[in-house]
């Protein structure tokens, strides 16, 4: 288990490391071209900028930092993707329609341990008749990070903290997917997957009070996780995210990255 001041040194240096890399490569791109550049072209490159390091944020900070802290817990990371059977049979993509649409209907039977199980049982049927061929999943249904330990595989994907209408829908399907994916090519293993949400823009507030449709159709903690249900899982720490939020607190004092964060905002002016 790491120390506090070792998750604190991580999240410090990934955060610099992160956003100077990102700037670093924005250097030479020339943006296209939008009306507003004629009235305000200096806000709009600047929120251009800040809304695609928002958008980066999962591959380039969050996912490295993730696997930086569970490493030191004892977590083996697994740098492989979750490949897809290249033709899903029709009993687990029947099993996944139908779980799907068991809870699209808010039957109570079909929570996030039944369709779990449904799914790993419809896949024993490949320990005698195993699937050759995996491919890549399609776009949007790949794992950002898969951690390992205890012979239990865990999938995860960062997400915004600001969910879109349809936004839990297609999060629900995303885990059922990695069950059906994961059980597909090894029936016998086990594994545990959830979204993650890595803060709560609400403060104080129950995120899921807050967030559109409470997240539905997605099954709070069981199927979706944010902030310290995250981190301290990362960890085996308490209170993790506060010694992230620290980190970035600490950054913008001492301005550490003033200098590269100005050149991008304003150097060309």
């Amino acid at each position: 288990m790491p120390t506090r001041e070792e998750v604190y040194t991580i999240a410090r240096e990934t955060v610099i490391n992160s956003i100077s890399r990102y700037i670093r490569n924005r250097q030479n791109v020339i943006p296209n071209f939008q009306i507003l550049d004629l009235i305000i072209p200096t806000e709009r490159k600047i929120r251009s900028i800040v809304g695609g390091m928002e958008t980066s944020l999962g591959t380039t900070l969050w996912e490295p930092l993730a696997k930086a802290i569970a490493q030191l817990n004892g977590f083996e990371v697994v740098n492989s993707n979750l490949l897809a059977p290249s033709n899903m049979p029709a009993i687990l993509q029947n099993t996944v329609q139908i779980l799907i649409e068991g809870r699209n209907n808010r039957n109570a039977q079909y929570n996030a341990d039944h369709c779990h199980d449904r799914i790993r049982e419809a896949c024993q049927i490949f320990l005698r008749n195993p699937i050759n061929d995996f491919v890549l999943p399609p776009r949007g249904f790949g794992v950002d990070i898969w951690l390992k330990k205890n012979d239990v595989n865990y999938f995860f994907d960062t997400k915004t903290v600001q969910a879109n209408v349809g936004g839990y829908a297609r999060c629900f399907s995303q885990v059922l997917n990695w069950y059906a994916y994961f059980y597909s090519r090894y029936p016998d293993q086990n594994s545990s997957a959830r979204i993650v949400f890595p803060y709560n823009p609400y403060g104080q507030d129950d995120f899921w009070t807050r967030t559109i449709g409470r997240g539905w159709p997605l099954e709070p903690n069981n199927e979706g996780w944010v902030q310290d249900d995250f981190w301290n899982f990362c960890s085996g720490l308490e209170d993790t995210y506060s010694i992230i939020h620290s980190a970035f607190v600490d950054i913008s004092q001492t301005g550490d990255l003033e200098e590269i964060i100005q050149q991008i905002f304003y150097g060309d002016n």
